[in-house]
């Protein structure tokens, strides 16, 4: 299904970014520059990991993402989303994925603080966890930005909640608190370290319960124009008996056209 999903947005982009550019195209909202954007992106995990702590399957995992978006469509700062996620488990040939739809809203835009709402629908596909995962969910996300002392800090707020499922129905939470360090910039190339804590809590998602995970977060970051090699590896603490603790790489390259 994922495939299939990649493979359609795959061939609708060409089509969309030409649609943008012919003579045709209809006029937007006085004032909005519409942009259409294609984002492609693979590489190799430690394993498949759940936001709520949980490994499956052995690993290493190949992981491919693909995110068309189309930017200012009805106001200044908005965009439309739709984005396709896999997983693959390369001992077992196991493949879990996601897919979804989603509009991101620009709510401040001040010289030192910027914030945006977002809200979508997404569907999971995990065989291996629990009894098989087919999800239905809503989601929704904040993202903040400001500056301390020239220091960049950024706040995300991602929740999911369960619609249709055979688990358990629930809700989910999940911060992330980063700042972002310039090391190296020559000519074209780029590279800055991103890191910072994560913690997930859960009212009933798949039947579980209050404060899953900790988690603290490094990520490598090499850029050359819209290409960019990520290198991340965080270490987990589990805040129930049951939850492991352990260590979490990934390596991944990004191409936005």
């Amino acid at each position: 299904m994922v495939f299939l999903l990649l493979l359609l947005l795959l061939s609708l982009c060409p089509a969309a970014i030409a649609a943008e550019t012919a003579d045709s195209k209809p006029t937007p909202p006085s004032g909005l520059k519409r942009t259409v954007s294609l984002t492609l992106q693979s590489g190799f995990a430690d394993t498949f990991q759940l936001t709520l702590g949980g490994t499956f399957g052995d690993g290493p995992a190949w992981q491919n993402r693909v995110t068309v978006t189309a930017g200012e469509v009805f106001r200044k700062g908005d965009s439309i989303s739709l984005s396709g996620w896999n997983t693959h488990d390369t001992p077992s040939h196991v493949n879990s994925w996601t897919a979804g739809a989603s509009y991101r809203s620009r709510v401040i835009a001040k010289p030192r603080h910027l914030l945006y709402l977002s809200a979508g629908v997404q569907r999971w596909r995990f065989p291996t966890v629990l009894c098989g995962a087919q999800d239905w969910l809503g989601a929704w996300q904040l993202q903040y930005q400001t500056n301390v002392k020239r220091l960049p800090i950024m706040l995300s707020e991602d929740s999911w909640t369960i619609f249709h499922s055979p688990l358990k129905k629930g809700s989910l939470l999940h911060t992330q608190l980063y700042t972002e360090h310039p090391l190296l910039e020559r000519h074209d190339w780029k590279l800055a370290l991103r890191h910072g804590p994560q913690h997930t809590y859960s009212w009933n998602f798949y039947g579980t319960n209050g404060h899953r995970v900790l988690r603290y977060a490094g990520f490598l970051l090499l850029s050359w124009h819209k290409t960019t090699v990520e290198a991340g590896y965080r270490q987990q603490l589990g805040l129930q008996p049951r939850i492991k603790d352990n260590r979490y790489w990934s390596v991944l390259l990004s191409r936005t056209f």
